[in-house]
């Protein structure tokens, strides 16, 4: 064991003051470049996070029952409840939103007028939607499934929190 300790002390001693004050810094340099390499790339993130739009995505199952539509004033669009029901997640807002409906004979879309907070022993909500008289026709008294795609701002927001 001395010996071993010997062999260090020789060892260091045998470095001038010089080489040890070399070999015990890390060059500035490598820090200044390393230091602008990690804040470009955190900015560039930041870019891509603030210029990416987040969407979340509703589907389920709607149910249209008869769609009642009075044949005095020719329209090409009416007012209807649909009874939705969402597979995972439900919305908060959904006024205004378009909504889409997918059946065998293709994807109508709509916009959705008002969303029932209430939920029936089905876990259905009452939405009044407003669709085109043609496209609505074709699946009357049908179970369809839909999706509403909601954008909410971009990802940097969603990723902070709103803050």
């Amino acid at each position: 064991m001395e010996e071993q300790a010997k062999k260090q002390e020789r060892s260091f001693e045998l470095r001038s003051e010089k080489v040890r004050s070399i070999v015990g810094q890390i060059p500035s340099v490598l820090i200044r470049y390393g230091i602008t390499a990690i804040g470009a790339v955190l900015l560039c993130l930041l870019a891509v996070a603030y210029s990416l739009p987040y969407k979340q995505v509703y589907s389920g199952t709607a149910t249209i029952h008869k769609t009642t539509i009075t044949p005095v004033t020719p329209v090409d669009s009416t007012n209807i409840t649909i009874l939705l029901k969402f597979e995972n997640k439900r919305p908060d807002k959904m006024k205004g939103q378009m909504i889409c409906l997918q059946s065998p004979y293709g994807t109508f879309a709509g916009q959705i007028r008002d969303l029932s907070p209430v939920r029936d022993t089905l876990e259905r909500q009452k939405a009044i939607c407003r669709f085109k008289v043609t496209e609505i026709k074709s699946v009357e008294n049908q179970t369809v499934d839909f999706q509403i795609v909601s954008s909410s701002g971009n990802l940097l927001k969603k990723m902070l929190g709103g803050i």
